[in-house]
């Protein structure tokens, strides 16, 4: 009897059932009854797959091209599920208990559903089809196989059993949805929501885990590794810095960090501080500090997710650990820290027992998306669509985060709509798994009040006097106007960021009509492929660009510096981090400058950000000629106060409702957003991706692509093109999909070829969005 193609059924259960139970042992968590919740995940576990049992299965496994019956009939979630609910009756286990349990093993090949509406589909013909099932099973050599896997005492492997489940069951039904239907009344609490999740998560990992790398290869899921707590001073002491006035201060809030005291009790932290000021080093030592602590207390290994905002982010600031842990002897070893994205590459390196091990494809892929590792590095997209989601392949990394030390990096990135939601959830997961937060940003929204401050902010934001802001926005320019009353010193360097790509070129024209040389000007946007973005932004750090002109692609995160600064009209926390990008290192006084661009019929600004944030920010800005540094503090605090006061919550409540009643997947309704439509990044409109032959390099990688596409085995093309992401990446641009000037589609993506190249990307501009004065 086989679970997998010439593999046991009884080997893959009993493998399960260690492996999950191995990610149980290694938390501490109040989620539920230790003892309890350990029988829940064991039985799970065993029972997952136990409908594998019938013989139309076990037909389809060992020969699928020549299995003839339909495809419902070799299924097995739905008769594992039942089978598992009344087994867990009979164990004296009540009725929520039944149904998580239900659905969790019945969704475990596809994505978590609405509870409820799983219950309603529970007719005749379903039960005809799995009694159908019961009927086929060779019930001797199964309670063997059970036996084997760990489970031969309970005397359940019968067919008069099984089918006496069946009818009980289906007779419950109609109980259990009325169950169900007041449930979803009464309960006010996220405790139901996140333990669906853990259970859901254990098991999808043990069992992916357990077919993808334990039945192919040798591998110790049970080895973790040390990251010594000092890490980051031994990297530090290593360094040659500068003594001056920035680096000293610098050095004061990383000893105030380090120094600040560790209380267990307190699940929330915050570390604001001004943009440039070693936030990165400093949220890392105490997310060590703090790693250490609950091992030493509470015998447990926390692992560090450290989250951001933005691709271009992580890239930063993985170059920083891997010359933190260059700097300390260690090479690489994804088993103390990886990058995970969905661009990384799908490769995993590491040592056990001394020896070096380079996971295959499959197991690389398995190993990075599960976090296997210590400490990892990853988007706030990946983070907050694991813990606010119902799809199979997100939530099986759920699990880690419990106990786990959470660093929210460029925390004011997370929109606002969502902050009651995550507040709440954030709660649920201190209070249920043992998770801590680390709040991190030079834009501290404060949306959680009660969270420890590792620094006096004061201290930090007082002293600075790097830059000046001077707010232009009592009447509204067009950007000619604008660039008629640009004051230019030649001595200085500018950044430019506007609110939309057609504004950013059109004042890119509007300065080479001007007079200002093209050899000086950079411009950046999405619409330029990030290959060359980057090497922009690597030449405007080298100082070869006087002038850069950007969409606000540029202002989270990215270490770039500029004497003078213009921002078109934004959020007051647009504008500080883009003042952020200007004088970053102290060397003098730099000017920020915001102004109020008007296309003629509207501002730009209005076009991309909601009322309420610009006119918070017109409110705090008018009349004030001059902002120092010194002030920023001040104004932030006033500016999110005065958001958290007006905003409204209708969407986060909404969301909280359908979390609270597990409603994981539907439609919307007016008091209720399933979990499966939250989307951290609202969509602008429907887009296209394009692949830009920029150089001879995307040439070769297109003709790579194409060659792949040629393969007949789905699996292989997998994984090659997974081995090819990251360089076919760096071609793509995504652009509006009503676009005036569409791209041929060449193997279901626009396509621009070196030789139609002229025609569709300007080499300064990017794409060309509109196709007039080309000659056909």
């Amino acid at each position: 009897m086989y679970s997998h193609p010439h593999y046991l059924l009884s080997e893959h259960l009993r493998g399960v059932e260690q492996l999950s139970s191995l990610f149980l042992s290694e938390k501490s968590i109040r989620l539920a009854d230790p003892v309890l919740l350990g029988k829940m995940n064991r039985w799970i576990a065993l029972f997952h797959d136990l409908g594998k049992g019938h013989a139309f299965f076990q037909q389809y496994i060992q020969s699928p091209d020549a299995f003839q019956g339909p495809p419902a009939l070799k299924s097995h979630a739905l008769l594992s599920a039942v089978l598992l609910a009344m087994f867990l009756k009979e164990k004296g286990i009540d009725e929520f208990g039944r149904l998580l349990a239900f659905l969790v093993v019945k969704r475990h090949h596809g994505n978590l559903d609405d509870w409820l509406e799983e219950l309603k589909r529970m007719g005749e013909e379903t039960k005809a089809l799995l009694r159908r099932q019961v009927e086929a099973v060779d019930y001797a050599a199964l309670a063997e196989q059970m036996a084997l896997a760990g489970l031969g005492k309970e005397g359940i492997w019968t067919k008069e059993t099984w089918s006496a489940w069946l009818d009980e069951f289906f007779t419950e039904a109609r109980s259990l949805r009325r169950f169900i239907m007041s449930w979803n009344r009464e309960n006010k609490s996220l405790a139901p929501y996140v333990r669906v999740l853990f259970l859901f998560s254990l098991l999808i990992d043990a069992d992916k885990s357990e077919a993808g790398i334990v039945q192919k290869q040798s591998w110790s899921f049970s080895a973790r590794k040390e990251i010594p707590a000092d890490l980051i001073l031994r990297y530090k002491q290593r360094q040659s810095w500068e003594t001056t006035a920035l680096n000293q201060l610098r050095e004061r809030a990383f000893r105030e960090v380090d120094e600040t005291p560790i209380d267990l009790s307190q699940h929330f932290y915050r570390l604001n501080l001004p943009t440039g000021m070693g936030k990165t080093l400093a949220s890392l030592h105490f997310a060590l500090r703090l790693r250490e602590t609950i091992e030493r207390q509470q015998g447990i290994k926390p692992r560090i997710i450290y989250t951001l905002p933005f691709l271009s982010v992580i890239d930063q600031t993985a170059n920083v650990l891997k010359e933190i842990f260059s700097c300390n002897g260690v090479g690489e070893d994804h088993q103390l820290w990886l990058a995970h994205h969905h661009l990384a590459d799908i490769r995993y390196t590491t040592k056990q027992d001394d020896e070096r091990y380079d996971a295959d494809y499959e197991a690389a892929k398995l190993l990075i998306e599960g976090w296997h590792s210590e400490l990892i590095v990853t988007t706030f997209v990946q983070l907050f669509e694991t813990i606010f989601s119902n799809r199979n392949a997100s939530l099986r990394k759920f699990h880690r985060l419990a106990n786990s030390i959470i660093l929210i990096d460029e925390v004011q990135a997370v929109p606002h709509r969502y902050w009651l939601a995550i507040r709440q959830l954030f709660e649920a997961m201190a209070e249920e798994l043992g998770c801590y937060f680390l709040f991190s940003s030079a834009t501290d929204p404060k949306w959680f009040p009660e969270a420890i401050s590792l620094v006096n902010e004061q201290a930090y934001f007082q002293p600075l006097s790097r830059v000046a802001l001077y707010p232009d926005i009592d009447k509204p320019m067009t950007i000619e106007e604008f660039v008629r009353r640009i004051e230019w010193d030649e001595e200085k360097t500018y950044l430019f960021i506007l609110n939309t790509i057609e504004s950013a070129k059109t004042f890119y024209k509007t300065l080479l009509d001007e007079g200002i040389d093209e050899a000086e000007v950079a411009f950046l946007s999405t619409h330029i492929p990030p290959k060359e973005r980057l090497r922009r932004v690597k030449a405007a750090k080298n100082g070869e660009y006087r002038i850069v002109v950007s969409t606000q692609l540029i202002e989270a995160g990215v270490d770039i510096d500029f004497d003078v600064v213009y921002r078109d009209f934004a959020p007051l926390d647009s504008i500080q981090q883009a003042a952020g990008r200007c004088n970053r290192h102290g060397h003098r006084t730099g000017e920020v400058h915001v102004v109020r661009l008007t296309d003629n019929r509207r501002l730009y600004a209005s076009y991309i950000y909601d009322a309420i944030r610009l006119d918070i920010t017109q409110t705090l800005l008018k009349g004030n000629k001059e902002v120092h540094e010194g002030q920023f503090l001040r104004l932030i605090t006033s500016y999110f106060e005065t958001l958290a006061a007006r905003m409204s919550n209708a969407e986060s409540e909404r969301l909280l409702k359908g979390m609270m009643t597990l409603y994981f997947d539907g439609e919307e309704t007016i008091d209720r957003i399933p979990v499966s439509h939250f989307r951290l990044i609202e969509g602008d409109g429907e887009k296209m991706n394009v692949f830009i032959e920029l150089d001879e390099e995307a040439v070769d990688v297109f003709r790579e692509y194409e060659a792949i596409l040629r393969l007949h085995d789905r699996w292989e093309r997998r994984k090659r093109f997974a081995s090819l992401k990251s360089r076919f990446s760096q071609y793509v641009i995504a652009i509006p999909a009503k676009v005036d000037h569409q791209p041929p589609i060449v193997h279901g993506i626009g396509y621009v070829g070196r030789d139609s190249l002229n025609d569709f990307y300007d080499e300064k501009l990017g794409y060309r969005t509109k196709s007039e004065g080309l000659i056909w």
